[in-house]
């Protein structure tokens, strides 16, 4: 608790100063980033490095999950190769993406799959050790968490967890960038959070799935089944309630808030390999479709980009077909070089 002769911010205070540091480069990289498509870049060596700067911060007491998001550095996901698991000791496991990722109740045991299993540390000091699971562009995860929560990891994300939920806080929290479906673990004596930049979830048990990737215009929550409750850091006075079969978007520049009553089953498609679109513009389609198949896709002209498409996209397609199914429906031509596509009219 603060006292009075403790000058340090509190958590909340910490995130509004982090906010206010961060918005105005995060919004001019939005602007810049907006009509434009992921090109893979950057070295081995950088990711090493950056890599290697989860073990000083891993080992440094931490007061909780926000404060360990705000001193790690990020990293450029984009330039992975394989899906990697960054353990409490600052040990980097690349992993197979098809095989699923197990907690033990006490977070110690970790099962990789395919009889690669790692023991670790998972409190210190009575303070959680915390785990990052990262997902590069092509690759997709699933995560069982220590208290049973069951996690999807889509394509280009970053989730953050404690390796063992610690009984002496009130809620179990984790962190994403990125896209996840979650099926959380009931306890009514401790909830569940999702922290995200300028979003919280907190749940009790129940099925939703967030789309929070730091490039992307609108931030998205669709709630399957339970109850959520949303705050956008933006203003935290108003939290609000929503119900199974809703969609509650947040523009990230206008901190516009929309909810809506939508079909739940076409926001949770990428988990069982396709992609359900009603009048969804062609430069939102192609930015989710770069980031499943890890391809740079280009669009010639900003009119084009905001045509629209409907309907279903099987996803265990190659990305020649996909795009030859949206050809069918939308005046767009598909040119494939070596390394990228260009559509056109």
């Amino acid at each position: 608790m603060k006292t009075d002769k403790d000058n340090s911010l509190t958590d909340k205070e910490k995130r509004a100063l982090r906010r206010r540091l961060m918005n105005s480069a995060t919004n001019l990289n939005r602007k810049r980033k907006r009509n434009r498509y992921y090109i893979l870049f950057g070295t081995a060596a950088s990711v090493i490095l950056l890599l290697g700067l989860f073990l000083g911060n891993h080992n440094k007491a931490e007061k909780g999950l926000q404060d360990f998001v705000d001193k790690t550095p990020r990293v450029d996901i984009k330039s992975l190769d394989k899906t990697t698991v960054v353990l409490g000791a600052g040990e980097n496991i690349a992993i197979d993406s098809t095989s699923t990722v197990q907690y033990s109740p006490n977070g110690s045991y970790v099962d990789f799959g395919k009889g690669k299993v790692y023991n670790q540390r998972a409190v210190v000091n009575k303070k959680s050790i915390y785990n990052t699971i990262l997902v590069p562009y092509g690759e997709r995860l699933d995560v069982i968490l220590s208290d049973g929560t069951h996690v999807w990891i889509n394509s280009g994300s970053k989730l953050i967890y404690p390796a063992q939920f610690n009984e002496n806080d009130r809620y179990r929290e984790v962190y994403l960038e990125g896209e996840a479906i979650f099926d959380v673990a009931h306890n009514t004596q401790k909830p569940f959070k999702v922290l995200s930049e300028n979003q919280e979830i907190e749940v009790l048990g129940t099925v939703f799935n967030v789309s929070a990737y730091l490039e992307d215009e609108h931030l998205e929550t669709v709630l399957k089944s339970g109850r959520i409750k949303l705050t956008y850091l933006k203003d935290e006075s108003k939290s609000f309630v929503i119900q199974p079969g809703t969609l509650s978007s947040l523009n990230v520049t206008t901190f516009q808030i929309d909810k809506y009553q939508v079909d739940v089953d076409d926001y949770f498609g990428w988990r069982e390999g396709y992609l359900s679109l009603k009048r969804e513009p062609l430069d939102h389609i192609v930015s989710k479709l770069s980031r499943y198949y890890n391809v740079e896709i280009l669009i010639a002209d900003e009119q084009l980009s905001k045509e629209t498409f409907s309907g279903k996209l099987d996803l265990k397609d190659n990305i020649s077909k996909v795009l030859e199914n949206i050809k069918m429906t939308t005046k767009v031509k598909v040119n494939i070089e070596k390394d990228k596509i260009i559509l056109t009219r």
